[in-house]
């Protein structure tokens, strides 16, 4: 009896797919990025204004992803669902504006504290108590449930190809530049 070589016998599996998760839950992922990256910043002393440049353009980066998968993916598709679609499309002017005063703050200056302190509870006041709280909750009541999943599948596509796109990060280091031109 001839055997088969092994290579042909062995089952090989493709690698396992990320669950699927429904839309609100993607974003509650990426809030905690979000939040993970402010705790760091708030624990960096302002002696290593070096890594808290750096924390701060990776928070500005990650929060201007968020506010594109948000606005294109999920808030056209829920504005129907809820009305807080439009106060949370507002709360992210305010977002981005409070990002820019961070950038344009000399990371070793009180100002740069003052303004990370605001920043932060900017962010907990959008994510936690409306979005997470109140906005999402009433989503899951009333949105169907695998519009939700597919949608989480988009969001997190979106968010992979924003994050690992040359153009995308090109286009945030020259916002950051121009906003620290604006500072002097």
């Amino acid at each position: 009896m001839r055997r088969r070589p092994q290579v042909l016998t062995e089952v090989r599996e493709a690698p396992a797919r990320p669950e699927r998760e429904k839309a609100t839950r993607v974003l509650v992922e990426h809030h905690e990025v979000l939040r993970g990256l402010i705790r760091r910043l708030l624990e960096t002393p302002r002696a290593q204004p070096g890594r808290r440049r750096a924390l701060a353009d990776e928070l500005f980066d990650e929060l201007r992803m968020h506010e594109m998968i948000e606005e294109d993916v999920f808030y056209p598709v829920m504005r129907d669902v809820t009305p807080g679609i439009a106060a949370a499309w507002s709360e992210h002017r305010q977002l981005s504006d409070q990002l820019a005063a961070l950038v344009r703050a000399d990371p070793r200056s009180g100002r740069f504290d003052r303004e990370l302190g605001v920043m932060h509870d900017a962010l907990e006041s959008h994510a936690h108590l409306d979005e997470e709280r109140q906005m999402f909750p009433e989503i899951e009541r009333f949105a169907d449930e695998d519009l939700l999943v597919e949608l989480g599948d988009r969001l997190r596509d979106r968010l992979a190809r924003l994050r690992s796109s040359r153009r995308t990060r090109m286009l945030l280091r020259l916002q950051r530049a121009l906003l620290r031109l604006t500072a002097r």
